[in-house]
């Protein structure tokens, strides 16, 4: 079973519908109240991402369910404005300002840098993570493909190693998508930003 896509955008427009799309998707599934509530929280979480983007940034979302698997999906054009390219720029020079705070502030600025293809400043082990992981395309372009399973495990093998590893868990453990989702995946081709968040139930 697959939504329709709605479109949301960073200033809000579409959200209140695409929340209860998931819901209903949710509730329509068979998932009880608490497993409905969790994915709507995972939908707040991807909708999170687009707020703090300066300008008018538009994604279309949408909801995938089969067997109690779940994948709900955000892509984007990323049209680089001179006010967004600053900010990102901003953000991928300070890996310790305020947006990369959290987990997912983390993946944001990540995605920044991608688009900005400053790989260098890529926050620890987001790098690391075989993230640059190349998939196929039609155009002979590689797909940057980045996964929080695969992130999760790298951080995990480097824990007692440095204070950057143990940084990162700590952020993994109070992240609420951390927590909840079994896999975030984000993959970028050139402008084109699609991030999935997958939940079995």
């Amino acid at each position: 079973m697959k939504t329709g896509p709605i479109v949301v955008t960073s200033q809000g427009i579409g959200i209140k519908e695409a929340l209860a799309l998931t819901e209903k998707l949710g509730s329509d599934a068979g998932l009880d109240k608490k497993s409905v509530l969790h994915l709507r929280l995972l939908a707040e979480e991807l909708f999170g991402m687009l707020r703090g983007i300066a300008g008018e940034v538009e994604a279309n979302y949408w909801a995938e369910t089969e067997g109690g698997s779940f994948e709900l999906h955000m892509k984007s054009e990323v049209k680089m404005t001179d006010d967004m390219h600053a900010q990102f720029l901003a953000a991928s020079s300070s890996g310790k300002n305020a947006a990369a705070v959290s987990f997912m502030g983390k993946i944001r600025v990540m995605i920044a840098d991608m688009l900005l293809s400053s790989k260098e400043t890529l926050p620890y082990a987001m790098a690391l993570a075989g993230s640059a992981g190349a998939g196929g395309s039609i155009s002979g372009e590689a797909a940057s493909v980045w996964s929080m399973a695969m992130y999760r495990n790298m951080v995990q093998q480097h824990l007692g190693e440095s204070p950057e590893a143990s940084a990162a868990w700590d952020e993994l453990e109070k992240s609420i998508v951390a927590n909840i989702a079994d896999d975030v995946k984000v993959s970028i081709l050139g402008a084109n930003v699609e991030i999935a968040v997958y939940k079995t139930f």
